[in-house]
């Protein structure tokens, strides 16, 4: 209920809860753009890696080569080698009549498995499921037909994989794509990328225990992009970490020149054109064509451009409605970041929702309608609530606000012309040249390292001595903070798409969309967060209140914590015959909020209180510019399942399937909490305030 206000703002002000209202206001607009930005998120990678939906193609018949490639494992004879491939044609045909044969099952090499056709019958043992058993196989082609539009006959259909010798023979059973412009239109065990499975030999099976089955199942939802995981992963990670690094521009533009009033107005704009232009790329022939690609991925740049402008400047304007020194201000922060969070929960259970249960631009245009509700939401309270809020610092802002939208929205479709052009193909190109010549590869990064830590040791030295101890704590956490946010932003790249592939999520005759997950951290955050506010307080009365350096030892080894469940996970789910309980995905991401809940007070908040005077503004430049490298390194790092999965990548452990994946993450947690916790005495004795 509004009241006047009983001290420590302006006499008459307005206010709920001793806050005045425009905070309340700042509040619903955050939380619409949270809702519009994670909204998305927790689309992006389930989109891009969907195959083609047969029922979006024209007349015609398409073909799509599964390949069974087998490997010898390295514990099953002197080296691992691989054996053969066995192949097996599927023709979709779309209103056509259905033929056969174009491609009959072929093999290279020397295959030792064995390959045969399944028959689904009801399970002799469980009425209300099916199995599969062997059918008359002659290595023809699989037909699947129906009119334009579907329906669809025998768009689910199996093979049994057996194993005659006496050793166990890894399998990674895929579609077979040339090139990036090879559209499939079928899962294998849910997964639209390849599944690798180590086939045990028959001998081995219990009595009564099925052979591997691979079922392969048609896409009856929407096209998605077709793109590989590690592709799809490295966009993500691109698109993650420039949300986090053009706010520094979008900062400086509106100190500068445009006040953050018109900064945030702007970049609610587009960010509701970039959302609504997603949309538009997955409707009618734009779904599956290049054009389309290319309309979708301008959009990702409207979204990153605008939200180069809001991000920065919402907080900005909240600490703007209270005077220095105003004792309301840490009491604001922790409302307006419910909004956050808030936003966060909600957007799964709308933007998630559409997308994968209607259709995914139906999710994409729910977000923008969320930004648009919030910008409504923001131009009516603007005037009544926020009056000389974030006015611009200069002469003619207006019409310079509008060239800087105007060059936003010219960049975004120079970005996405020279995407169809192929010409930004080149990035991708180098990284992939980079990989493969790790000699290179590791010189790039000891070079990088090398630079910046010149160019940290030059920049101690311009500093006062006294403040050389606290610079270094800032650089420090930076670091640590960047391996704990690699970790916790798989969420949304590969973790999400486990959770979509990998997991039951069957709840009676409910599937719970993947995408769900998504919210379950903001949800922790809102029960939780009061709860570490409070032990935090408590421990601060006693004095054992934990150092910065302490919490980020906690908030890494929790995050490793959360990883031990996806490992367990990782190896339910290898091979895809089988699919890990949603409950480990929950413990997973209920350690990554304590983690989250322990390390996040080591933030900006820590820079602006250690760093000298005269550069907290760098400081902080630089603190999100390690949230871009960690984030961009997350999605990097993501696109390295399959090849760590399939045995491409190699590494010291062997759990099976994505679990040794994941155990990257347990390990890289333990070192980097045990070298933080040595790390404690000497980061007190530099800090500024060892009790912070």
């Amino acid at each position: 209920m509004s009241q006047p206000s009983s001290g420590g703002g302006t006499s008459g002000e307005r206010t709920i809860l001793g806050h005045p209202v425009g905070l309340f206001l700042l509040f619903g607009v955050e939380m619409w753009e949270r809702f519009s930005y994670y909204g998305m998120r927790a689309l992006l990678a389930l989109y891009l890696v969907a195959v083609i939906a047969a029922k979006q193609v024209g007349p015609g018949a398409y073909e799509n080569i599964i390949e069974f490639e087998e490997k010898e494992p390295a514990k099953a004879a002197a080296v691992e080698r691989t054996l053969g491939t066995q192949t097996r044609s599927v023709i979709l045909a779309v209103g056509v009549p259905a033929e056969g044969g174009l491609h009959p099952s072929t093999t290279i090499g020397t295959p030792a498995l064995r390959v045969t056709r399944a028959t689904r019958i009801p399970d002799p043992a469980n009425p209300d499921k099916s199995t599969w058993t062997p059918s008359p196989d002659d290595g023809s082609s699989v037909i699947v037909s129906g009119p334009v539009g579907g329906p669809f006959q025998n768009g689910t259909f199996a093979f049994l994989v057996t194993n005659p010798t006496d050793h166990t023979i890894s399998c990674t059973i895929k579609i077979r794509r040339e090139s990036d412009d090879v559209r499939t239109f079928y899962t294998i065990n849910d997964n639209p990328d390849s599944i690798t499975a180590e086939i045990k030999p028959d001998k081995d099976r219990a009595a009564g225990e099925s052979p591997y089955t691979a079922v392969v199942t048609i896409n009856d939802h929407d096209s998605g992009r077709n793109w590989t995981e590690a592709r799809a992963n490295t966009l993500y990670g691109w698109y993650t970490g420039l949300a986090y690094l053009l706010p520094i521009l979008g900062g400086l533009l509106a100190d500068k020149l445009i006040g953050t009033h018109r900064s945030m107005v702007i970049g609610s704009i587009l960010i509701a054109i970039g959302h609504v232009i997603l949309g538009i790329s997955g409707m009618g022939d734009l779904a599956q064509s290049k054009l389309g690609l290319s309309v979708f991925i301008m959009g990702l740049a409207v979204i990153v451009l605008g939200t180069g402008h809001f991000k920065p400047n919402v907080s900005v304007m909240v600490g703007q409605l209270y005077p220095p020194g105003d004792p309301r201000r840490d009491g604001a922060f922790t409302i307006f970041y419910m909004g956050i969070n808030l936003g966060a929960f909600l957007c799964a259970y709308v933007c998630g929702t559409l997308g994968e249960k209607v259709g995914w631009h139906w999710g994409f245009g729910s977000a923008a309608v969320g930004m648009l509700l919030g910008l409504g939401m923001y131009l009516w309270g603007k005037p009544r609530f926020l009056a000389g809020i974030g006015d611009a610092p200069r002469a003619n802002a207006t019409r310079t606000a509008t060239f800087l939208f105007m060059l936003a929205m010219g960049a975004a479709v120079l970005f996405g012309v020279l995407y169809h052009a192929g010409l930004t193909d080149a990035i991708g190109r180098g990284m992939e040249w980079l990989q493969n010549n790790p000699k290179a590869g590791w010189g790039v990064v000891i070079g990088m390292i090398a630079g910046a830590l010149a160019w940290v040791a030059w920049f101690l030295v311009q500093n006062r001595p006294e403040d050389r101890g606290p610079v270094i704590t800032i650089f420090v956490f930076m670091l640590f903070n960047a391996v704990f946010w690699i970790g916790f932003e798989q969420a949304g790249s590969s973790i999400n798409l486990f959770t979509k592939q990998n997991t039951d999520r069957m709840i009676g005759s409910f599937e719970v969309p993947a995408s769900w997950f998504q919210s379950v951290n903001a949800g922790l955050i809102f029960i939780m967060a009061p709860l570490f506010a409070a032990i935090w307080t408590f421990l601060g009365k006693r004095k054992m209140n934990p150092s910065q350096p302490m919490k980020i030892f906690l908030g890494i080894f929790f995050l490793g914590v959360g990883y031990i469940f996806m490992v367990m996970a990782g190896r339910i789910a290898a091979g895809g015959a089988a699919k890990a309980s949603m409950m480990l995905i929950f413990l997973l991401y209920f350690w990554h909020t304590v983690g989250e809940l322990c390390l996040s007070p080591t933030g900006l908040s820590y820079v602006t209180k250690a760093a000298p005077a005269k550069f907290v503004s760098l400081l902080m430049g630089i603190w999100f510019v390690s949230s871009f490298i960690a984030n961009l390194g997350g999605g990097l790092v993501a696109a390295q399942v399959k090849a760590v999965e399939e045995g491409r990548l190699k590494l010291p452990w062997s759990f099976g399937g994505q679990a040794d994946f994941f155990f990257l993450f347990v390990v890289a947690c333990t070192i980097a909490s045990l070298l933080m916790l040595l790390l404690v005495p000497v980061m007190k004795k530099l800090m500024r305030n060892p009790n912070d």
